[in-house]
């Protein structure tokens, strides 16, 4: 009789014995395929080509605002390149009515012009007025020389030749008279010869008389006429230029006094008030309008919007711009109005970039996009956020498998077809349109075949070509239409 702790011994080793037993084979099992040449089948998902309806859509965030509306504008010119200050503005949201006062932009120094402008305006008309004096002053003067001075000095020199010509016949008819008598012996020699000189003397004052008339009549007449009727073209260029600068001053009067009125805007008809802040030219030097923050010529500062033509500004990233085309459809929603979807259509598609508001984002080129609303509600209001579901492509029916099962490599795509559980077929394939789940699958694929989705787990198995992009150019031309899904990841592929 074995004592207990023989049999304990025994039990111990029993189980020992059965164990390696049973592990035995079981080791020498798991290592027979590797001695035999075989191979353990990776883990891989699959998905298989299906055939259905394609649609690609392309969700972003806007901003509702008005697509017709008053535009109320700065139409006072900047002093300097700051702009001109805003003293008062209406609080944004007010409705008004036409005539209501909406801004006061500041006018000090306007009013300082004007009464610069004043004062010049003034002097400039009493020297016109002094100078059209003169030009009046310089026409009697001439007036007066014809009528007057003249006259009287032809009339006297005319009267003195007429003396002139009777002291010589006197003096002649003495001188002969002398001379009858002096053959008689009654006057002597030297009072002939007295006599004789006075006829010389009478005769020499006539020609004095005759050419002093002469000159007055060919010269001195000419001469000044000629420089009255200058004086008179002188004073007329001069009443000519004063009357040009009084006109230039009043008008820069009148445009002061216009810029002073400008300085007070009122609502040109009825509207509910909203700032001119322009999304897609905002920038980071741009300031909002408010009350101290200076406005430039032209600039927008309250937009009134109409209700009844709204629309949606969506900003979209370049990697999908060119998918969206005027005239698409798309669904709008907006936390303002839970549960309700409103539809529009594209208007405008944005043919540059819009300015970046931060240095950050400077490398985020995003594009402007204008969906107009049909039929929005009153409940919506402008500077509302909303989003836009635009319909980019729908097809009825197409071959597609999801986007992550598509190896790119350049301007080519490759699949990985599963041949058996452990071998794998590289397979090119000739893709279409994409969206972020699925691309169509034009040539190289067959209704029901199975692609691999985790092919980054058997890439030893695949036979690839080099992964390096073609140059720009060549790409561009060469792939059928395609760009990068930032959304998904993946190759995308733009409409047709």
């Amino acid at each position: 009789m074995r004592s207990p702790a023989g049999r304990a011994g025994w039990s111990t080793w029993t189980s020992l014995s059965l164990f390696l037993g049973l592990s035995a084979p079981v080791a020498a099992w798991s290592f027979i395929p590797n001695f035999l040449g075989g191979e353990t089948p990776p883990s891989v998902l699959t998905a298989e080509a299906e055939l259905g309806p394609f649609i690609n859509r392309i969700l972003e965030q806007g901003e509702i605002e008005a697509s017709r509306g008053i535009e109320v504008r700065c139409e006072v010119r900047s002093r300097n390149s700051a702009g001109t200050n805003i003293i008062q503005i209406v609080t944004a949201g007010t409705r008004v009515e036409k005539g209501d006062q909406l801004v006061k932009l500041d006018d000090s120094a306007l009013q300082q012009d004007l009464i610069q402008q004043q004062i010049a305006f003034s002097a400039s008309e009493s020297l016109l007025i002094e100078a059209r004096a003169l030009l009046e002053s310089s026409k009697i003067a001439r007036d007066e020389y014809q009528e007057g001075t003249f006259r009287e000095q032809s009339e006297t020199l005319e009267s003195a030749l007429v003396v002139a010509e009777e002291n010589l016949r006197r003096a002649q008819e003495y001188l002969l008279y002398s001379k009858q008598l002096a053959e008689r012996g009654y006057v002597s020699k030297v009072q002939l010869q007295a006599d004789t000189f006075a006829v010389e003397k009478a005769a020499k004052e006539r020609e004095v008389a005759k050419t002093k008339l002469e000159v007055l009549q060919k010269f001195s007449r000419r001469k000044m006429l000629n420089q009255l009727t200058a004086d008179i073209e002188t004073t007329a260029a001069k009443v000519k230029a004063r009357e040009k600068t009084l006109e230039l001053d009043q008008k820069r009067l009148e445009e002061i006094q216009e810029q002073i009125a400008k300085c007070t805007i009122l609502a040109p008809g009825p509207g509910q008030v909203v700032f001119g802040n322009d999304p897609r030219r905002a920038s980071s030097s741009d300031q909002p309008i408010m009350e101290g923050v200076p406005v430039r010529e032209r600039q927008v500062i309250i937009r009134l919007p109409d209700p009844e033509k709204m629309r949606v500004l969506a900003k979209v990233h370049e990697s999908r711009i060119s998918h969206i085309k005027k005239g698409m459809t798309s669904e709008i929603t907006s936390d303002a109005l839970p549960g309700r979807v409103l539809t529009g259509t594209v208007a405008t598609v944005g043919e540059y970039p819009l300015p970046s508001s931060s240095v950050y984002t400077s490398h985020v080129k995003e594009y402007a996009v204008e969906i107009d609303i049909h039929s929005p509600p009153e409940e919506l209001r402008t500077a509302m956020t909303a989003q836009v579901d635009i319909l980019v492509e729908h097809f009825d029916s197409q071959l597609q498998v999801p986007i992550g099962a598509v190896i790119p490599r350049g301007n080519r795509h490759f699949v990985a077809v599963p041949v058996n559980e452990t071998t794998f077929e590289t397979r090119e394939i000739k893709v279409g349109s994409a969206n972020d789940a699925s691309i169509i699958v034009k040539e190289g694929l067959e209704l029901g075949e199975k692609v691999v989705l985790n092919h980054s787990d058997i890439k030893d198995r695949l036979t690839l070509p080099e992964d390096v992009l073609t140059p720009q150019g060549a790409e561009e031309s060469a792939k059928p239409e395609t760009q990068t899904a930032s959304a998904a990841g993946a190759t995308a592929v733009a409409p047709k």
